[in-house]
This record gives structure tokens, C-alpha cells and sequence, in this order.
């Protein structure tokens, strides 16, 4: 009786583990994938930095879930496992490569800048709602952002 015991607790066991392993296994392929394509770049000077955001308090605290800095020369930057949700991205033509966005005076940006849905106000700052896009499961959302240079 013992052993029978000790076999079907085994084979439950097992069989935990296994679908365990299967569960995690269809939610690794079940994440997404962002391209974003950048134009507009005023020269080829300096890097890109390619940020992602899931909230709008982050996307206005400049907290990015990721970035990704190219060169400037580049056009494309891609962000892999990403699970499904709401996102926007925003970029800087970082020229000078000093890991910030360089403004004037009066607050206004020295070097270009973009948004995933190309939603720039001319007065005020891009925003998450204005720029946000969602990811589903195994797909590739590209974006094709215009840097506006000032």
C-alpha cells in the first residue's frame, strides 16, 4: 500500500511539473515584438534613444520599461518579449550623446525628438494617450516615427 501511495504521488508530481513547464513554455511564445523606424533624423551625429513605456505616469517621469540607443545612423530599433499591453515610445536624437535631451532658453528641445504615433503638440510635451498602441500575443507592431527637429 505504501509503495502505491509513493507511485501515485510521483506520477502527480510529474504531471505538475510537466504542465508547469508546458504553461510557461506557451507563455514565453506567446510575446510580442516592437519595430520602431525612425526618419527624419536632422544628421547622422551622435546615437538614438529609443524608449519604451507601459504607463503614462512613467512615460511622463521619463521611467522607461526599456530603451534601446542606436546610432543615429541607424533607422530601426526592435524590442523582443514583449507581453501583450499598452505602450508608447518616445526618441531622442541624443546629437551630442550626453544622455539627455538638450533644450534652449525658453524650454524648447535643441535636438529632435519623436513619439510612436507621431503625436507631437507643438506647445507642449508629447503624452502617454496621445502616443499609446497595444502589443497582442505574437505579434510585430511596427512603428514608423518622424523625428521633429526644431
Amino acid at each position: 500500500m505504501n509503495s502505491a501511495i509513493a507511485v501515485t504521488l510521483r506520477m502527480r508530481t510529474t504531471f505538475l511539473c510537466l504542465l508547469i513547464t508546458l504553461a510557461l513554455a506557451g507563455h514565453a511564445s506567446a510575446q510580442g515584438r516592437i519595430v520602431a523606424r525612425l526618419s527624419n533624423l536632422r544628421n547622422g551625429r551622435g546615437v538614438s534613444r529609443v524608449c519604451l513605456f507601459n504607463t503614462a505616469e512613467d512615460f511622463k517621469a521619463s521611467r522607461a520599461l526599456q530603451c534601446r540607443v542606436i546610432p543615429a545612423t541607424a533607422t530601426e530599433a526592435v524590442f523582443e518579449g514583449i507581453t501583450p499591453g499598452t505602450y508608447a515610445v518616445f526618441v531622442i536624437h541624443d546629437e551630442n550623446n550626453n544622455n539627455r535631451m538638450d533644450k534652449n532658453f525658453f524650454g524648447i528641445p535643441k535636438e529632435g525628438y519623436g513619439a510612436s504615433r507621431n503625436n507631437l503638440p507643438f506647445a507642449a510635451a508629447p503624452t502617454f494617450a496621445g502616443n499609446r498602441f497595444s502589443v497582442a500575443d505574437r505579434t510585430t507592431v511596427t512603428l514608423s516615427i518622424r523625428l521633429r527637429n526644431l
